[in-house]
Parts: C-alpha cells; structure tokens; sequence
C-alpha cells in the first residue's frame, strides 16, 4: 500500500508542476513562459518513450576469481554487462541473481546512471561459503526515468558460470586400527603365507614402516634407509566407502560425515598414491584416486543427502569380496546392519567410520560388534 502511495503521489506531483507551468505561462505569457512550458513537456515525454524502450545488450560475462574454493573461503565476482553502441537510459540498476543457497538480504548490484561506455561492470565478494555447487546465470535490469514514474525491470541470461565448493578436511593423527597391515592397505585377504611374504622390490624407507621390513644390505650400498616391498603390501589401494543417507533433522551431521571422508581420503593418500573411492548418490559410484584427490572432491562437492537407506543386497557388493574397507557414514541403523551381514558373507571385513554415536540405538552398535565390524567415533 505504501508503494503505491509513493507513486500515487510523484504523480500527483508531476500534475501540478505541469499544470503549474501552464498557468504561468498563460497568464505571463511571451516566449520564455512557453519556452518553459514545452521543455519541461518535451523532456517528460521523452524520458516515458526511453524507459519503453527496450533495453538490449549483446553480452552478460561473470569473471570468477576462484572457480574451485574450499569451505569458508572467499571468492570475487565481475559482472561485466556489454551493451550495443547508443543504447538510451537515463539509469539502469543491475543486480545478480544468486543461487539459492547464497540468497542475502541485499542482492548485489550497481547504479548505472546515462553513460556512453560500452560494457557496464561491478564486482562484489561472496565470503564464507559452504559446501556444494552454486551455478549463476540470470541478471536482473531495472531502469526507468529520473522522476521515477516508470520503473521497467527485466531479466536477462547471462553465460553459466559455476562455484565449486570443496569439503574441508585435515589429516587424521592416526588410521582407525585394523587387524593387518593388508587390510589397511585395502589388499585382499590371502591364504597362502608364501604368497603374503613374497618379495616385490625396494624402496626408500618410508616412516611407518616395519623395522623388520628394513633391508639393510641395500641400506648399506646406497647410504638411506631402504625398505623390502612385498606384493601384499603394494595391495589394490586402499578401499573407502561414503554411504550419503541421512535424515532431515540430521543436515549437520551429514557435512560434517562428508568432512571426516574426505579426511580420511587425505591421510590414506598422504601414505600411498593410490586409493579406491565409493561414493553412494542416487546409486554407487566408483572413483578411483591416483595420486591427486580432485575426482573424489568434486563428486563430494555435488553430494546430497539420500533419503533412501542403504540395500542389503546390492551387486557392488561382490566387488568388495575379500576386501577390508572403511564406510563412513552419518546414520547406524538395521538397513546398514543387513547390509553388513550380506557383506560379511562376501568375506569383506569393514571398519565403520561416524563422527557422533550420540543418538544412535545402542543395540545397533553392539549388534555390529557382535558380527566383527568395528565401529570408531571420529572428529
């Protein structure tokens, strides 16, 4: 009601300046009274027939600082607007359209007022964002004539630009324990012990490594540490798993889920160059991780909460026969319970990976341990 008031009213005084100066002019008369007159009418009338007329531009460009950032960061956005040559406008405010995920109070933007350049530009900073992918694409145009009588707003497509927010993680003092150093490294279980000690090669030593594992004729001819490398411990990578359910109440837990993965991810990579990553969206998907980490941050940068819980049977479950993996997850239930028990039967040995045990059943918990796996709290 109060903007229609507004308007109502410049109205009501653009009427009485006119009818003012019409007055004046005819009981003043001369040509300086009509000059006035007919100026002020000519300048109205054009000021309406610019604001109709449509705004056009050729070319809508964002300049991105940081196309990929890590949670919390900052990144500098340009829009540049490229209109064609003599395009009319008394004023135009251009605004951004943010995501939806970025929404703020105030939509950034610029005040433009009649300028001949070509491209009109303006830049603003988006601080402390959060995980996820953010994708930009209209912009808003609002122009209108100096009285303010008219205000046209348009939206105009600009090119897509996309913002990749990566999860945050740090490197974990410690892997969670397991039975063998194989597992650990995601080998396969053998049953041959001659096959387990079977000498692969040499390598510089590593700090980790077993001291019985030291080979100290090499280490003698070359002057460094030198270490004896078995076949069972080059294994296929390290096997980790990220199950995406959580519930709605759970938001926090479940990004703070996707950090201890990618955690995890990091200090198993800081140890070998070489992992095996899977992650479970709308169904599982297989990533493998050589040496640089960017595959598997970019697919738990598009991850969202699965409302669906996990299946008991499930044909990517052969896939990890005989395997030790580490599942992180943000829900313990029966549905990951039954799924661990066909697992079980696939010979796959599992540590289970939370980053709260703090309202989960505790009979759920003690049924895991019960069958062999090992359920850790992690921060």
């Amino acid at each position: 009601m109060t903007r229609w008031m507004k308007v109502a009213f410049k109205y009501v005084f653009l009427i009485i300046i006119i009818g003012a100066l019409f007055a004046y002019a005819m009981f003043q008369g001369g040509f300086v009274s009509w000059y006035l007159f007919y100026s002020v009418i000519t300048i109205i009338v054009l000021m309406m027939v610019v604001t109709l007329f449509p705004f056009k531009v050729k070319q809508i460009r964002r300049i991105i600082s940081e196309e990929a950032v890590e949670v919390g960061g900052t990144v500098d956005v340009t829009v540049k607007v490229e209109k064609y040559p003599f395009q009319p406008f008394f004023f135009v405010r251009i605004f951004d359209e943010l995501p939806g995920r970025l929404q703020q109070e105030d939509t950034p933007g610029a005040l433009f007022f009649f300028s001949f350049q070509r491209t009109l530009s303006f830049t603003y900073t988006i601080s402390n964002l959060k995980r996820g992918v953010y994708r930009f694409g209209e912009v808003k145009c609002k122009f209108g004539d100096l009285f303010g009588l008219l205000e046209v707003e348009r939206t105009l497509q600009g090119d897509e630009t996309e913002i990749l927010v990566y999860p945050s993680f740090h490197y974990l003092r410690s892997l969670p324990p397991v039975a063998q150093q194989r597992e650990r490294e995601g080998q396969r279980n053998r049953t041959s012990l001659q096959e387990d000690r079977s000498l692969a090669g040499v390598r510089q030593y590593v700090p980790g490594d077993r001291l019985a594992s030291i080979n100290w004729k090499q280490t003698a001819r070359s002057s460094d540490l030198m270490s004896k490398e078995f076949e069972s411990f080059q294994g296929e990578g390290a096997l980790l798993v990220y199950d995406s359910f959580s519930k709605k109440s759970n938001q926090p837990m479940f990004e703070q889920s996707i950090e201890l993965a990618t955690s995890l991810l990091a200090t198993l990579m800081r140890r070998q160059s070489y992992a095996r990553f899977y992650i479970r969206k709308d169904r599982w998907e297989s990533i493998t991780v050589h040496q640089s980490m960017i595959p598997a941050l970019q697919a738990l940068a598009y991850v969202e909460p699965n409302r669906q819980p996990i299946e008991a049977i499930d044909g990517v479950y052969r896939k990890w026969s005989g395997t030790h993996i580490y599942y992180v997850c943000a829900v313990l239930d029966q549905a990951l319970l039954a799924a661990c028990r066909t697992l079980q039967a696939q010979r796959v040995t599992m540590t289970i990976c939370t980053v709260a045990l703090k309202g989960t059943d505790p009979r759920v918990v003690s049924e895991l341990e019960s069958i062999g796996v090992k359920v850790v709290e992690m921060s």
